[in-house]
């Protein structure tokens, strides 16, 4: 790709379609990282789309296609060139970028020299909190768990679900979330679904609260986390099983306290699958691949995809069955 005249960085004609939601196609964060490389042209008829899982508009685009989520969806190899997700999958095209470093910072989960977990252990919170949105046959496991040890001593339930405190906990994320898990020792961690690397920022979110997570799902991001930082449900041979280790830890302070002091990732530092290097270098590598799109290969494009398209197009302007569903899509920063 060819440096442009006004600038010493190479273009990169570019376009997005099916996921950016509220976000801007010049300011969002796959957008600003690719801008560190390339001088960044947002143009209808791009050398490179990206796109999620969200709709079908990608079908109409025959140029080079990266796939990004941050869902559990897995690339249809038929319909992309490279895919940037959320769960593992062992493949040379594939970029295992997991929801928890997306989303948050590395920086904020390492312990400064002077971390006084004695102090966070002296405030007065309370024993263990629950904050989830829904918990049904679809996630049992989350249900199971939270009435085996709510049964034993009180778990105060924030979200809908269970929810027993007499509010509602607003989001799922952000402030009010934190001052509130951050009001207890212990906080449940469940993911919706057991999926190869597939750790959101339940997990993390509960080390920045100086509470220790009670964690169940997927192994494989585990690997950069300190094991003596957490619970893994995982490892116990039932959840009755768990729950009575998560008292005894309740009615011991010395060892909960010796959890609580250990720094949630390995040696206290940030791992590099946080590094937005990293999935610069994947980006650029698989953009300057010289090698005919995968779009380009088809010799028969079924009229299913303008039927598709036109779906989404009725949802997006809301005419049938309501408004759109909500959008997770890109983080809004590279920063």
């Amino acid at each position: 790709m060819k440096a442009t005249p006004s600038s010493t960085k190479p273009s990169l004609l570019l376009d997005f379609a099916d996921a950016l939601g509220r976000q801007s196609k010049t300011d969002n964060f796959l957008h600003n990282l690719l801008a560190r490389h390339y001088d960044v042209q947002i143009v209808d008829d791009p050398d490179v789309l990206i796109f999620t899982h969200y709709g079908h508009r990608n079908r109409l685009y025959s140029c080079k296609k990266i796939f990004y989520t941050q869902e559990r969806y897995l690339p249809d190899w038929k319909q992309c060139d490279a895919a940037v997700t959320s769960a593992y999958m062992d493949h040379q095209r594939a970029y295992y970028y997991p929801f928890f470093a997306a989303h948050r910072k590395g920086e904020d989960l390492v312990r400064p020299a002077n971390f006084d977990c004695q102090r966070i252990l002296d405030e007065p919170r309370g024993f263990c909190s629950f904050l989830h949105k829904y918990a049904d046959r679809s996630v049992r496991p989350r249900t199971e768990f939270f009435h085996e040890l709510n049964r034993r001593k009180k778990v105060d339930s924030g979200g809908l679900a269970f929810n027993n405190v007499g509010y509602e906990v607003p989001g799922t994320a952000g402030r009010a979330k934190m001052q509130f898990i951050s009001k207890y020792r212990f906080h449940i961690a469940f993911e919706n679904r057991l999926a190869p690397g597939w750790t959101t920022e339940k997990f993390t979110d509960a080390f920045e609260a100086f509470t220790v997570p009670i964690y169940w799902g997927d192994e494989h991001a585990l690997q950069w986390f300190n094991p003596k930082a957490f619970i893994n449900v995982r490892r116990f041979r039932n959840f009755g099983e768990c729950c009575d280790y998560i008292l005894h830890l309740e009615n011991t302070p010395s060892e909960y306290l010796s959890m609580l002091a250990e720094p949630p990732l390995l040696g206290n530092r940030v791992p590099e699958i946080y590094s937005h290097e990293k999935l610069l270098e994947f980006l650029v590598r698989e953009i300057e691949r010289v090698e005919m799109p995968v779009a380009r290969r088809r010799w028969f494009y079924p009229l299913t995809k303008w039927r598709l398209v036109r779906r989404d197009r009725t949802h997006e302007d809301g005419s049938r069955n309501g408004p759109p569903p909500p959008r997770r899509g890109f983080p809004v920063s590279s920063s």
